[in-house]
């Protein structure tokens, strides 16, 4: 009999822990960074605290401009996945978002965050570096986009028999 209660009960915890649950949450705040350009800009954490029982997280994310967001988050003992389902009408661009949200009930205040099924890290930039890319004409450099996508240098116009070239303001 006692194997039994034993086996049961080992049977019970296996289908309570592990199973995922879904938490209360709300979107506090929503603001679009249209300053920044979305192909270079991490998903990241930006800060996570408990405050009153309230874990309330900060994170940036891309995700399509001109929509209202729902949140939806599940969890496990030690993740927590976090869905932003868009609503209305999208158009055809991508915009940077810093995002605010309140989970209501704290599984584990040391439980991993993620969205869009990456991980919510503290410890990367905001911004991901680009490609440096140029040309040469002439033995100068014409063309240069930085790291940050911004276009430096000179670009080079073509007229009829020879190229002229301007410098970027």
């Amino acid at each position: 009999m006692n194997k039994l209660i034993i086996i049961f009960l080992l049977l019970i915890s296996n289908f309570s822990f592990g199973q995922e649950s879904i938490i209360e949450s709300e979107i506090i705040s929503v603001k679009c960074n249209e300053s920044i350009h979305s192909n270079c800009f991490n998903t990241r954490l930006t800060k996570d605290t408990i405050v009153n029982h309230v874990r309330v997280v900060h994170f940036s994310t891309t995700a399509t401009c001109c929509v209202d967001f729902e949140i939806l988050s599940k969890g496990t003992e030690n993740q927590i996945d976090i869905e932003l389902e868009e609503n209305g009408i999208p158009c055809d661009c991508i915009c940077s978002y810093d995002f605010v949200i309140q989970l209501k009930s704290i599984l584990n205040p040391k439980a991993k965050l993620s969205i869009k099924n990456m991980e919510l890290k503290k410890d990367i930039p905001k911004l991901r570096p680009l490609e440096k890319r140029y040309f040469v004409f002439e033995n100068d450099t014409i063309g240069f986009d930085d790291e940050n996508g911004i276009r430096q240098g000179y670009i080079v116009y073509m007229r009829e028999n020879d190229l002229k070239k301007n410098i970027l303001s």
